[in-house]
């Protein structure tokens, strides 16, 4: 009778499919077998043991929301491969192979659903809980059908990393929500990006008071961890990203730079032996990440004639073999990020072989050999660590997270790595973590199922795991939300347009840009739109904050036109008897209300998830705007019909709205003390003196000066050094990038004395005349020669008693488009900077 009911059931299989997509799992089963029969499955159900114990059972009901206890719902019965021959025998009947508990391995399973009987096999106790998370999810979306599913995870390690070092840092109940969501993903790992925000018994004075993770906490979160059969994995910036605590006097001696530590301080080896001593013991994962990335300083601090004595190379690799020691002294094997041993390769050659790198690249390249093949070749272990990136973002760019998740764990898989540990960067300011869960499920998905395609059926599986819901809106939202992406204006999503003013400062102008207004303001209300369909069941916070996401960029869009309305009503009001200013005042409370709405709700979002650090930095911009409209409102109320009006630029209103695009980021240097132009063009150190990166040294008669990142606040006046004094001059230095060889005009404003190069040749002013903006500094057009590719761009820009302020734009009705300093006249859309 039993063999008649597994021939039976084996006939009505329909499929033998990796993405029936009528099957709601995340992530989805390696293998999947589905019958027509009708099978109830109950969310008051509870588990049998069959096979295992009962304290293994307790310890599976409690964190995947069964009952172990006898109730009226569906019976699954578990068991361990090995420990019930009956249920072996009927496993091997159903699948029609031997080999089974081979190919499910460690973390995989074998689930049985059908009229007659429903259980879940597997090797481990953790193959049982991630079967557990499948069979939750399928409770869950009201699955009905028989079914077989045969798993097991394409990667061994599945990691999650989130930076809780330059923004918010979570709290421990989010944190457990944190481990807890993704622990039903099947992700087995979670770390962190640490610089200073752990306190140590040691040092505990350098982490925040209002914003850190204790070694007592970090105990109680590995342990969490631990019952959802996950590890935390320790991390602690060891070299480059020290400015944190560098910047506190008591650890100041111990830098190479104010942003790197010094290998050869006897303090600051102490220092990082205690700290990674103390953080082993808390982290119970055999592995611990020293990181090490990024060391922009190296061979430009204070060990300088050492470095150059010995080279930048073995410089590098003798601090991480001090690291190495340390790291394996308390039981660890030591991960690295990649990025200085791809950059300087006998690296590799110097450090000890079982050491994991962890290769970075958050872009969409058409190969990823680059960043894998140079420890292919030697034989090292690796894991290679895509991105989902919201630093300096109003919203993460999910779609070029997708191609870049997609493309960098296929490679790797094909090439031997040993998982994947996606990052997440909530860097800059006000980025929340539930922002980034569609980027966790897409990673989590890849990870587990490298065959794992982003399509529609993702989608549809996604909304359903996650929400409960299966009509789209969510995702669509998002997919609004990323054609924003493509507009100079919100290009990259980048925060740029939050951060800068909406109203002049000082008496000083305003640029407004509104050329792409009308369209962010129509995908913003599309989106709006379609949330107001998304009914989720769970998960409630991430919709409350795509909500937020999309109602902030409605303001932003509307805040810009009303501004422009209102400097032009006042502009018209010049020689006249002053009009409908109780209606432009109405207009401008009910602005200001809006702010003061969306900054509490921003307020709740964030007390939800975090800690209070660096809440009052993300709130600055809400404080800046509601101060402004204040401030704009009182002197409003002020006006008098009887006596005549102050200037625009008084009352700030001193607003320029322009289609043209000013150039607002640059790399900045200097200022430079000299009575004639300088002849160098980057450095008259000539190992420096090449285009610029940020971070990079300027040296100038034996003095350093730092290319620094800057960003107008005003729409595209550069004006860094407000009184560099005379006989100065600033460099400035930016690249453009066009698809083919042209001429094309460019337009400076500048009070003073400037010089103009391009690929390091000066470039002359023409004759041209054009028209010119009474509020802004008169326009000198210069005719470039830009090549094909990449363009470098550097400005000397002479100051004076009012300063070094300049503009700068193309002559252009093509779109231009950056990112930070790098410049694309017409950009290829499909392709975005990543970093």
């Amino acid at each position: 009778m039993r063999k008649a009911i597994y021939i039976s059931f084996l006939l009505s299989l329909l499929s033998i499919g990796l993405f029936a997509a009528d099957v709601p799992v995340m992530p989805y089963p390696q293998q999947v077998q589905q019958g027509t029969a009708l099978v109830r499955l109950d969310n008051n159900g509870f588990l049998k043991a069959a096979g295992i114990d009962q304290a293994m059972l307790r310890r599976l009901a409690e964190v995947t929301r069964y009952s172990s206890q006898s109730t009226k719902g569906a019976v699954v019965q578990l068991s361990l491969a090995g420990k019930n021959k009956t249920v072996d025998a009927r496993i091997k009947t159903y699948l029609g192979q031997s080999d089974w508990k081979t190919k499910i391995g460690k973390e995989g399973y074998v689930l049985v659903l059908n009229t007659k009987e429903r259980f879940l096999v597997a090797n481990t106790e953790t193959g049982l809980f991630y079967g557990l998370q499948t069979l939750r999810q399928l409770t869950d979306a009201g699955w009905n059908k028989e079914l077989v599913i045969t798993d097991w995870p394409s990667l061994p390690y599945r990691v999650v990393f989130d930076d809780i070092s330059r923004g918010p840092i979570s709290k421990v109940a989010y944190i457990k929500q944190q481990i807890e969501r993704m622990a039903s993903l099947k992700v087995n790992g979670l770390s962190f990006y640490i610089e200073h925000v752990i306190q140590t018994g040691a040092y505990p004075d350098f982490a925040p008071a209002d914003g850190k993770l204790t070694i007592a906490d970090v105990k109680e979160l590995d342990a969490y961890a631990a019952k959802y059969h996950m590890q935390l994995i320790g991390s602690f910036q060891s070299f480059g990203h020290f400015n944190n605590i560098l910047s506190l006097p008591q650890y100041q001696s111990m830098g190479e730079t104010s942003t790197m530590i010094s290998p050869l301080d006897p303090k600051a080896r102490h220092f990082l032996e205690s700290v990674i001593t103390e953080m082993c013991g808390a982290f119970s994962s055999p592995y611990f990440n020293v990181n090490c990335d990024e060391t922009f300083d190296l061979g430009k601090g204070k060990s300088k004639k050492y470095t150059d004595s010995v080279g930048v190379a073995r410089f590098y690799a003798d601090h991480l073999k001090f690291l190495y020691d340390v790291v394996k002294k308390n039981g660890k094997k030591l991960m690295m990020w990649g990025d200085i041993a791809l950059q300087h390769e006998e690296i590799l050659d110097m450090l000890p072989k079982d050491i994991v790198y962890m290769t970075w690249e958050y872009g969409d390249p058409q190969s990823y050999g680059k960043w894998i093949d140079p420890f292919v070749k030697r034989n090292l272990s690796f894991m290679v660590c895509p991105g989902i990136l919201n630093t300096n973002r109003l919203f993460p760019d999910l779609a070029i997270a997708k191609a870049n998740i997609n493309g960098f764990i296929n490679e790797g898989y094909k090439k031997g790595t040993l998982g994947a540990y996606t990052t997440i960067w909530d860097e800059g300011g006000d980025q929340l973590f539930s922002e980034d869960w569609y980027g966790v499920y897409m990673a989590a998905e890849k990870s587990w199922n490298v065959k794992a395609v982003f399509d529609e059926g993702f989608d549809q599986r996604y909304e359903q795991t996650a929400y409960g819901t299966d009509n789209g809106a969510y995702v669509k939202a998002i997919g609004k939300l990323m054609e924003l992406r493509d507009l100079p204006l919100t290009y990259n999503m980048t925060h740029e347009i939050w951060w800068q003013h909406i109203l002049p400062q000082n008496g000083e102008t305003l640029i407004l840009n509104n050329k792409d207004v009308p369209e962010g303001l129509r995908l913003a209300s599309e989106a709006e739109q379609l949330l107001q369909s998304t009914k989720p069941v769970r998960n409630l916070s991430d919709l409350a904050t795509l909500k937020y996401i999309v109602a902030r960029y409605k303001l932003l869009f509307e805040t810009r036109t009303q501004i422009a309305a209102l400097a032009n009503w006042y502009a018209q009001q010049e020689g006249k008897k002053i009009s409908s200013l109780n209606q432009q005042l109405n207009k401008l409370q009910s602005l200001k209300n809006r702010y003061l709405l969306m900054e509490e709700d921003f307020r709740n979002k964030w007390n939800q998830e975090n800690q209070p650090y660096t809440l009052d930095y993300a709130l600055k911009p809400y404080r800046t705007r509601i101060a402004a409209l204040s401030a704009l409102e009182e002197k409003l109320k002020s006006l008098s019909t009887n006596t005549p009006l102050p200037r625009a630029a008084d009352l700030g209103l001193n607003v320029v709205e322009s289609d043209h695009f000013y150039f607002n980021f640059w790399l900045l240097t200097g200022p430079f003390k000299s009575d004639k132009f300088p002849v160098f063009s980057y450095s008259e150190d000539p190992q420096a003196n090449h285009p610029p990166k940020p971070g990079d040294f300027a040296q100038y008669q034996g003095q350093q000066f730092r290319w620094m990142k800057y960003n107008t606040d005003n729409g595209g006046i550069v004006n860094k050094f407000k009184k560099p004094g005379a006989e100065t001059y600033v460099y400035a230095f930016c690249t453009i990038t066009t698809e083919e060889a042209r001429q094309m005009p460019a337009l400076i404003g500048n009070n003073s004395a400037v010089e103009l190069f391009c690929n390091d040749k000066k470039v002359t002013a023409s004759e041209r005349e054009t028209e010119q903006h009474q509020a802004l500094p008169k326009e000198t057009t210069y005719n470039l020669s830009l090549k094909a590719g990449t363009n470098y761009i550097l400005l000397k820009v002479k100051g004076d008693a009012a300063g070094a302020a300049f503009t700068f734009r193309l002559g252009t009705t093509e779109p231009v488009t950056n990112h930070k300093h790098k410049y694309t006249i017409n950009a290829n859309q499909n392709s975005h900077e990543a970093d």
